[in-house]
């Protein structure tokens, strides 16, 4: 089986969440079969009082990510709006060494201005709210410090 560096920067997200003090984080198992109605909301449902995150992960090499790449975008928008919901992608740009926090709000604006992709460059022009997540270059992975995510507004 090849090595899937997804996956196993979906692990590395799980030990470097469960870092921060009183934080849980349980992940979705994926469906098997792909089965046509049956998905999940995100891969982790993490919560941190008085917080509630839905959190999608993806990694990447280049400087977009494409947004139909995220099949979840219909189920984590339903979440946008809810009282101390946070929802959001996380993408690691592996060939940049950055991990990167999208509020889902964010992704539906970038929809409806026409993006095609999230683009890396946004941490830089500001564009769209994007947060880079404070990493350490490790042999392969990053390790992240998700901290951060406490500092999000309502809606992010």
């Amino acid at each position: 089986m090849p090595y899937n560096l997804g996956k196993k920067f979906e692990e590395r997200f799980e030990t470097d969440f469960s870092k921060i003090e009183n934080a849980t984080c349980d992940r979705l198992k994926d469906v098997m079969g792909r089965y046509k109605y049956i998905s999940n909301v995100s891969d982790y449902i993490c919560y941190i009082y008085p917080n509630q995150f839905y959190i999608e992960l993806k990694s990447h090499k280049g400087n977009t990510f494409p947004l139909t790449n995220l099949t979840q975008y219909d189920d984590l928008v339903k979440k946008v709006g809810i009282k101390g919901v946070r929802v959001g992608v996380i993408v690691w740009f592996s060939e940049h060494d950055k991990v990167t926090y999208t509020p889902i709000a964010e992704v539906r604006r970038m929809k409806e201005d026409g993006k095609k992709s999230i683009n890396i460059k946004y941490l830089e022009t500001q564009e769209y709210k994007m947060y880079e997540i404070p990493s350490k270059k490790l042999r392969v992975f990053m390790e992240s410090d998700y901290s951060v995510l406490l500092n999000l507004k309502e809606g992010e």
